[in-house]
Formats: structure tokens, C-alpha cells, sequence
């Protein structure tokens, strides 16, 4: 066993002290869990891109197989439910006042001229541990996101609102979580409402204001599909060939069987001519009793 490379699947372990949990084994704890997290992050947003470079893979391939006239038709189409998503309310900066105090108006349900920072994180540190988590500030920005996007309608991504989501919760974090472990406290949250940007705080770019892939990158994109589309045809055609070859191997031996049945047959006909009793399966004498 590669006891190192063991080791080095727990890096959040003190292996100096084996017999304890101490501070210094919980930060290495933390420091493991936020960077787990960072990746689980990047990870998707590299899905996301992908998923809409296939998207828009599978439209432009959709309309190949189209005539000019119906072609311009889903065009046009595109365009129009692209404005469609595109009007929508004005999506206030997530974690500035303005954002907060709708939150604290239309979902707490309290007098925005009453807005109080504490009494906020307190009212939405929703398990009381003295730490608004990832969960507890995303779910702050279900206000901002139902102006953009709605299930019932067709234009509306339900994915591309997750991604809106994940964006406004990283923004935050970046904004406010000055010791960078993902949680914030009290402390941190009020400091952040003490800046600038808290008040008068950039316009928010939605994502339908933002490219997500160039044309070099989804031709590249196209490029790997293609080479995994040749990969799993040949793999394809190499089941053909053995299911052909495993059919053609059954029939002859179903032929061997029957040409074997026969001969046996044949065999046991003569025998009965000469007057010998018919044998068993094994070739066995079968005992014939005289009546």
C-alpha cells in the first residue's frame, strides 16, 4: 500500500496528532471543505458553459435540416422570445440596500422605513448559528430571479437561473466574507453595510446581458463532440460486428445440434431394422421387457 498517497486524501487531518481534535485540525478542516467547495463552484460553471454551447450546438444543427423559408421562421422565433426574456424589471445589485430592503418588504413582510441590518441577518439566519451560510444568502435572491425568469414561460431557462443565482451568491461572498471560510457573521455583514457600494451600489448585468462562449471556443466545443460521436460509432459498429459474430457462431452450433439429432436418429432406424433395442441419451441399451 502507497501510504502517502493514503495520507494525501486527508490533508485535513493533523497526522502529527492522531490522538486529538484540536483549533488547528478544525481550520485544516475548514481550509479542506472551502476548498472542496471553490471546486465544486468552478466545476459548475464549466457545466453550465458547456451546456449552453450544446444548446446552441443543437439549434444551429436544428436549423441545417430546415428549408430557407422555415429557417427564417425559427429565426425570427429565437429573436422574439430572446427580447421577451430580455424585458423584464430592473434587478436590484445583489446584497446592496436596495436589494435587502425588498427582501425585508415583500418576503418578510415589514416596513422598508423600519430596515434594519441586525434584525435582517437576524430574521434569516434561518438555523440561529450566528452565520448566514451559502443556502441562507441564496435564498435571498429568489425576489431578484423571479423578475427574470418564470417556469411557465417558454423563453425563461430554469438552468440559466440557477447559474443567475450561483453568480449573485459568489458576488456576495466576494463582497462581504472578509476571512474568505464561507460563512458570514454579524460582524462582516454589518461592516458591508457601512460601505459605499451598499448604498450606491453598479447596475447588476444579468446573464442574458453576457456572452458566454466565443466562436472559436463553441467550434471547439463542436470539434470534441464530433470526435466522441466517431468514438461511440465505432464502439457501435464493434457491438455489431460481435453480435453478428456471437448469431453466426449460434446458428452453427443449433446446425451442428440438429445434423447431430439426425444422425441419431438415422442410427436408431437402422437398429430397429436389424432388430437391436433402441439405446438411451447416453447410448445406453434401453430395457425392452417381452409381453
Amino acid at each position: 500500500m502507497d501510504h502517502q498517497a493514503l495520507l494525501k486524501q486527508f490533508d485535513h487531518l493533523n497526522h502529527l496528532n492522531p490522538d486529538k481534535f484540536e483549533s488547528t485540525d478544525l481550520d485544516m478542516l475548514i481550509k479542506a471543505a472551502t476548498s472542496d467547495l471553490e471546486h465544486y463552484d468552478k466545476t459548475r460553471h464549466e457545466e453550465f458553459k458547456k451546456y449552453e454551447m450544446m444548446k446552441e450546438h443543437e439549434r444551429r444543427e436544428y436549423l441545417k435540416t430546415l428549408n430557407e423559408e422555415k429557417r427564417k421562421e425559427e429565426e425570427s422565433k429565437f429573436e422574439e422570445m430572446k427580447k421577451k426574456h430580455e424585458n423584464h424589471p430592473k434587478v436590484n445589485h445583489p446584497g446592496s440596500k436596495d436589494q435587502l430592503k425588498e427582501v425585508w418588504e415583500e418576503t418578510d413582510g415589514l416596513d422598508p422605513n423600519d430596515f434594519d441590518p441586525k434584525t435582517f441577518f437576524k430574521l434569516h439566519d434561518v438555523n440561529s448559528d450566528g452565520f448566514l451560510d451559502e443556502q441562507e444568502l441564496e435564498a435571498l435572491f429568489t425576489k431578484e430571479l423571479e423578475k427574470v425568469y418564470d417556469p411557465k414561460n417558454e423563453e425563461d431557462d430554469m438552468v440559466e437561473m440557477e447559474e443567475e443565482r450561483l453568480r449573485m451568491r459568489e458576488h456576495v461572498m466576494n463582497e462581504v466574507d472578509t476571512n474568505k471560510d464561507r460563512l458570514v457573521t454579524l460582524e462582516e455583514f454589518l461592516k458591508a453595510t457601512e460601505k459605499k457600494e451598499f448604498l450606491e451600489p453598479d447596475s447588476w448585468e444579468t446573464l442574458d446581458q453576457q456572452q458566454f462562449f466565443t466562436e472559436e471556443e463553441l467550434k471547439e466545443y463542436e470539434n470534441i463532440i464530433a470526435l466522441q460521436e466517431n468514438e461511440l460509432k465505432k464502439k457501435a459498429d464493434e457491438l455489431q460486428k460481435q453480435k453478428e459474430e456471437l448469431q453466426r457462431q449460434h446458428d452453427q452450433l443449433e446446425a451442428q445440434k440438429l445434423e447431430y439429432h439426425q444422425v441419431i436418429q438415422q442410427m436408431e432406424q437402422k437398429k430397429l431394422q436389424q432388430g437391436i433395442p433402441p439405446s438411451g441419451p447416453a447410448g445406453e441399451l434401453k430395457f425392452e421387457p417381452h409381453i
